[in-house]
């Protein structure tokens, strides 16, 4: 496993290279993940691909110097990977938050895409994410400034918590994200660059429906984030897709998933 940087305008986006397979595939970890996690997957990926993995911004090793990233941000560096290694056609494997990534990515780039991997993808209906979502642009940057000393809204928090108010979820993502620095960087750099990561689902069918983009969707049965049977009436029907369902929770990636995309490469 390699580790390398690639100097993107005023960026370093690190990511890790493994496999010695001839196609090219990018993978996109989660939300407060990196690049390694990925590595649990080298031996199902290793011999059909050689796989980049990225660590996105505010993740990782990578180094951003902005406030919030877009998604011209995230194909630019993609592609110019691709130009780097000589590899005009890929594949996407994209796991939970990096699933969202990439399947708003999908119109610009499914006419490079071999297959699509979707791994507890988030963007389709996940438990606990529509305000985030819904929440207008100009009170997610006021949040930014009021809480860059966040110790007075985190004992709200947990006065909220202890009264049964701020539900026990909400409560710990907050105590865990706004607390140190890096990770409410992380957190808000996200926040702030959701809008430029949106595709809904009916969109997302029809997409797939007409380009008939070969996807392999898997989902774990107990999964308390990403909701199966959404994911399932998005599907239905579409020839191109398989959804595979393992008995996981939404923390997908480990020797379940080797075993099943093995099986079913």
């Amino acid at each position: 496993m390699q580790s390398r940087f690639l100097t993107y305008h005023n960026h370093q986006v690190h990511y890790l290279q493994f496999g010695t397979g001839p196609r090219l595939l990018f993978a996109l970890h989660g939300f407060a993940d990196r690049a390694r996690m990925f590595a649990l997957l080298e031996p199902a990926l290793e011999q059909r691909y050689t796989v980049v993995a990225i660590d996105w911004p505010f993740h990782g090793q990578t180094e951003w110097a902005g406030r919030a990233f877009t998604k011209a941000d995230l194909l630019g560096i993609i592609r110019e990977i691709a130009v780097q290694m000589d590899k005009p056609r890929f594949s996407i494997l994209a796991y939970s938050f990096g699933a969202r990534l990439a399947q708003a990515m999908l119109p610009d780039l499914t006419p490079q895409l071999d297959r699509l991997y979707l791994l507890a993808p988030d963007g389709v209906s996940t438990k606990g994410m529509s305000m985030a979502t819904h929440t207008p642009m100009w009170v997610r940057r006021v949040l930014f400034q009021i809480l860059q000393k966040p110790g007075w809204f985190v004992s709200i928090l947990n006065v909220g918590h202890r009264m049964h108010v701020v539900p026990p979820m909400f409560h710990h993502f907050l105590t865990n994200n706004l607390t140190r620095p890096d990770r409410f960087q992380r957190t808000f750099g996200c926040w702030l660059s959701m809008d430029s990561f949106y595709l809904g689902r009916r969109k997302i069918r029809a997409h797939l429906l007409e380009t008939g983009l070969m996807t392999e969707v898997y989902v774990g049965s107990r999964d308390q984030v990403v909701t199966l049977r959404s994911l399932q009436r998005m599907v239905e029907g579409l020839p191109n897709v398989r959804l595979h369902v393992l008995e996981e929770g939404h923390r997908l990636i480990g020797e379940q998933l080797v075993t099943a995309l093995i099986k079913n490469r």
